[in-house]
């Protein structure tokens, strides 16, 4: 069975507002005299205003490939550096953006398209490190490409899921994939998946991931939101899934695709999906380099031609409003200390049953998977629950439960602010929480195949909503 999301083809969404956050310790404390929480509406883009952020992001415009710049305080990070015959291409645009070294280099598998112009990298800039698939290839471009680094001296290391990368503090770069075990031996499959957090804003760098490698980062248990996704394998519709897509609920997608390619990148299935799902696209053909500036709170785009003057006065700029808010009635506004939120947490919400929002009953149980796929005792992830908003109104989520058959409270819901239209997965095993996924962190299978019942509670014990079998 594919992964859980592929049965919201039909839910309207763009990111739910989940606050995970220690609320309720403050109300117990007695001191929540105030909540102010951002409002992610299912129209606009939530985090798009003009800033003149540290973070700045160049998607390069290299014909029928990729190569991506992230430039933070003097610290880079380029992702692959397009084919053979836009090395030279990649090394100007690195030096307009005032490039003299490169932190980390990423080859992001050893297809040509993405390694080609590596050579021409390491010949014109000192590399902090290389991070690889690891994997043997049988390509020249490849075999010649790891000898440059073992003869420079480059540390190498191979990418593995769960590590994460130190660059500079204020990134946060955890490798998604490859996973120690991939499926496939087939290179796009053992694509370098990074997710890059600034603040509140977060990339997903695809490389060339297609559907099976898609299924299983949805399982995986580790966060998929990004508020700027790079289309896998140039808008192919091979990659970006439904289900992927809807876990990752982009604000925005770019696209690397050359003009009048002979591949037909990228396809229309994937760009009518990506409208569909409210998702703004650019694209290198169109629109030549793209650049994302961020401050790690919101984001502005620009887009070029792809000449090194992408960011002058001639280049397109995107205009757009500030973020709305929603506020609280009648509460000031209280800033909490930023506290890491370990995965597989449930706040304790003891006095949340008082604090009611939104209609409760247009929540409900839209979708269950209760047959994992194999063995259930090895793939927990496979098991969950999805709630949807079919209202109109946002509904507070804080000290909900679900149940099974014997009315056992299973899971217990962290403060949670659920938009119109909008789904959250509550997932049987572990992971870490993020914008449209919770875990319970069991580590032995919750619901019986078929036979089972899931039971919705609010805060009160007030039963919401029931779902019986694994459809």
């Amino acid at each position: 069975m594919a992964g859980p999301e592929k049965t919201s083809r039909t839910v309207r969404a763009s990111a739910p507002v989940i606050l995970i956050i220690l609320i309720s310790c403050v109300i117990a404390a007695g001191c929540l005299d105030s909540v102010v929480f951002p409002l992610f509406t299912s129209t606009g883009h939530t985090h798009l205003a003009e800033n003149e952020g540290k973070l700045s992001v160049y998607f390069l415009d290299v014909g029928q490939g990729d190569s991506t710049l992230f430039v933070l305080d003097g610290k880079t990070i380029v992702i692959d550096a397009g084919e053979i015959d836009k090395g030279d291409r990649v090394v100007s645009d690195l030096k307009a953006r005032g490039v003299t070294r490169i932190d980390l280099l990423v080859a992001t598998h050893p297809h040509s398209d993405h390694i080609g112009g590596m050579q021409e990298i390491l010949a014109a800039f000192p590399v902090g490190q290389v991070i690889d698939t690891g994997l043997p290839y049988p390509s020249p471009v490849y075999e010649k490409f790891l000898e440059t680094i073992d003869r420079k001296n480059i540390p190498y290391r191979a990418a593995v899921q769960g590590q994460t990368i130190d660059v500079d503090p204020a990134l946060h770069v955890l490798v998604l994939s490859p996973p120690q075990h991939p499926a496939s031996d087939d290179p796009n499959a053992h694509s370098i998946v990074l997710r890059i957090s600034y603040g509140m804003i977060d990339f997903l760098m695809t490389g060339d991931l297609e559907e099976e490698g898609e299924d299983a980062l949805i399982t995986s248990g580790y966060p998929l939101d990004a508020e700027i996704l790079k289309v896998g394998h140039h808008g192919s519709s091979s990659s970006t899934s439904p289900a992927f897509l809807a876990r990752v609920n982009p604000e925005l997608g770019v696209i690397f695709a050359g003009a009048d390619n002979p591949y037909g990148h990228p396809h229309a299935e994937t760009l009518a999906l990506l409208k569909e799902r409210g998702v703004t696209v650019y694209r290198t053909d169109h629109d030549g380099t793209i650049a994302v500036r961020t401050d790690g709170l919101s984001y502005s785009v620009k887009t070029g031609t792809g000449d090194p003057g992408i960011l002058n006065r001639s280049a397109t700029v995107v205009t757009v409003t500030t973020t709305p808010v929603f506020t609280l009635p009648a509460l000031e506004q209280v800033t909490f200390p930023q506290v890491p939120v370990p995965a597989n947490l449930t706040i304790p919400v003891p006095l949340f049953p008082a604090l009611q929002l939104g209609n409760s009953s247009s929540i409900q149980i839209s979708a269950t998977q209760f047959d994992a796929p194999g063995d259930d005792r090895q793939n927990l992830n496979g098991e969950w629950v999805r709630l949807t908003n079919y209202g109109d109104d946002t509904v507070l989520i804080a000290g909900w439960t679900l149940s099974d058959r014997s009315q056992s409270a299973l899971y217990t819901f962290p403060a949670i602010l659920l938009v119109p239209g909008e789904s959250v997965t509550v997932f049987s095993g572990s992971g870490t929480m993020n914008t449209t996924a919770l875990f319970m962190g069991k580590t032995e299978p919750v619901w019986g195949n078929g036979r089972d019942i899931v039971v919705l509670k609010d805060g009160r014990g007030t039963t919401i909503d029931q779902r019986s079998g694994g459809s």
